[in-house]
């Protein structure tokens, strides 16, 4: 699984990788009501960048490549910005 920070529509926010785009972490903890770290920093300091990994692959990558266009940011659309990490 490999996160990325991210800009897109004006906001910097760390985001899942997929075939088809970027799932950002925030619009995830929203639609699915989790609490993910919002930066890869954070993500890594905290140890939550392996629970996150867990998550991917006990289901969550089949949970994201069927999430809806529009919780998608396209990657053309977006810009990366900062640190990349892969768990």
């Amino acid at each position: 699984m490999k996160i990325a920070t991210i800009t897109s529509s004006g906001t910097e926010c760390a985001a899942i990788e997929t075939m088809r785009g970027y799932i950002r972490l925030d619009v995830l903890n929203e639609e699915k009501r989790t609490e993910w770290p919002l930066t890869v920093e954070k993500l890594i300091s905290s140890g939550e960048g392996k629970n996150l990994a867990r998550w991917y692959n006990a289901g969550g990558e089949k949970i994201l490549a069927n999430i809806t266009r529009r919780m998608l940011v396209e990657r053309d659309s977006a810009q990366i910005t900062g640190e990349s990490a892969e768990f």
